[in-house]
């Protein structure tokens, strides 16, 4: 039996917004619900087979799983790729991911995905969104895909959604292995180093992202005008990447000229929001000390900063800032409920969010939710046209967070037929990448690693 951390997140709040900060808020603000919360559909008599889930699961996770010596490195690797076929080597938040789905099946394996992970981290403590291991296979993958790198060709030079510490305290809470503990906290220490040193030039508590994938959510409309997207669909996204990819090649391997240069500089809050929740998860990892009190006040700056600089008071919810000037990018995406994840987010927000929300048959609440983009935006695309992702499509990594958030916050209903939709798209589909949001249709990659975190929620 897995062990889950108090609370929803394992996250008691360990502290509140400056009362200068909330004082603010409250004086502008009238933190008053207009929408009707969504009708609550009837589940009696649906029973989630947890046999047949983990059963599911482990025969994705068993196929998926890759295990050798690198003949690069002579590293020995252990990690479970999201998808054979699409994706066959070592992604950053699926690995994080995948080791808390061994949770409740291989706790052993979960270290060993982890262990793998970290291991590739950098002397100046990077970690990259790829890693390499079996590089027979890069060719192949390089012919469909692009990928930003800088000299050493194992590695992608990019990173991903900074979600790692979580992973790594859930993995230590569920094993009590104070061995891993101890042999993870040096990386971990100088990766969210890294990130406040390198990603976040104007120091005010917000990281930056130079092109989407870093965010993980690459195809959404939020980018549409950073990238100048005029043409809406993969092939068009692919082109205006490869504009940035083209401006980016003099500049790899230097992320502080590549944000200078303000080509594709994004302060999203979907990686802001799992920045402050891994940071939170670090310093109780490093528990009473300087450097735990050092990360706990990062948390807090960078919750701030979104409470300051990303919320929007009229719309009711959050938006991602672009550029150097921090414009701030007036679309609703999933990303936009994300803060959510953070236990100490001030109530009166979370109460808008999800009754206007999230909640909302209008946006979010479709009948299995949580889609990417919200139904009411005219970009709002359900299904797969050819890999344009991140438009429509429910993810179930996303109804995690969010389930967890929800869960935490108080409203256990709502992210009990989250769970409840999340379960019946994988009975019907498989473990699929993403679902149709209307009809649990299954699409993208099949035998898809993170779909396993059904199992966590």
């Amino acid at each position: 039996m897995t062990t889950k951390p108090a609370g929803s997140w394992g996250v008691k709040p360990s502290s509140t917004p400056s009362p200068s900060l909330l004082g603010r808020w409250w004086q502008r603000s009238i933190w008053k619900s207009t929408k009707t919360p969504a009708p609550r559909p009837d589940l009696r008599g649906y029973h989630l087979d947890r046999a047949a889930l983990e059963e599911g699961a482990k025969k994705i996770l068993l196929t998926n799983l890759r295990q050798g010596v690198a003949d690069w490195n002579g590293q020995v690797y252990s990690f479970v790729c999201p998808s054979l076929t699409g994706y066959p080597f070592q992604w950053f938040w699926d690995s994080c991911f995948h080791a808390i789905a061994l949770l409740h099946l291989d706790p052993n394996q979960a270290k060993a995905e982890l262990r793998t992970l970290m291991s590739g981290a950098l002397s100046n403590g990077f970690m990259p969104h790829i890693i390499f291991w079996e590089m027979e296979k890069q060719p192949d993958f390089l012919s469909r895909n692009i990928v930003g790198q800088a000299g050493d060709p194992h590695y992608s030079s990019t990173m991903q959604p900074p979600i790692i510490a979580y992973a790594v305290e859930r993995v230590y809470r569920a094993t009590g292995d104070e061995e891993f503990r101890k042999a993870a906290l040096p990386v971990l220490v100088n990766f969210y180093r890294w990130l406040r040193n390198t990603r976040d030039p104007d120091d005010d508590g917000l990281i930056a992202v130079i092109q989407p994938e870093e965010a993980g959510t690459d195809c959404s409309p939020k980018y549409d005008e950073a990238l100048g997207l005029t043409e809406l669909s993969n092939q068009g996204f692919i082109a205006a990447l490869r504009e940035i990819y083209k401006a980016y090649e003099a500049l790899r391997g230097d992320d502080r000229k590549i944000l200078a240069a303000d080509l594709f500089h994004f302060e999203d809050v979907l990686v802001n929001s799992i920045y402050a929740l891994g940071m939170r998860s670090l310093a109780r990892l490093l528990g009473d000390s300087p450097e735990g009190d050092e990360f706990n006040r990062e948390a807090d700056r960078t919750r701030d900063a979104l409470l300051e600089k990303c919320w929007d008071e009229e719309a009711g919810v959050f938006f991602d800032l672009s550029g150097v000037a921090e414009k701030p990018v007036r679309v609703v995406t999933i990303s936009s409920l994300m803060p959510l994840i953070l236990d100490d987010l001030p109530r009166p927000i979370v109460e808008r969010l999800v009754n206007d929300w999230v909640s909302s048959p209008d946006h979010f609440w479709t009948p299995y939710p949580l889609p990417s983009v919200p139904v009411s935006d005219p970009k709002f695309m359900p299904g797969n046209p050819r890999g344009f992702i991140w438009r429509g499509p429910s993810w179930i990594n996303t109804n995690w967070f969010l389930s967890h958030a929800l869960r935490g916050h108080g409203y256990g209903e709502l992210a009990d037929i989250i769970v409840a939709k999340s379960h019946e798209c994988i009975e019907k589909s498989g473990f699929r990448e993403y679902y149709n949001p209307f009809t649990a249709e299954g699409l993208g990659a099949r035998d898809f690693g993170w779909s396993t975190l059904i199992l966590d929620m």
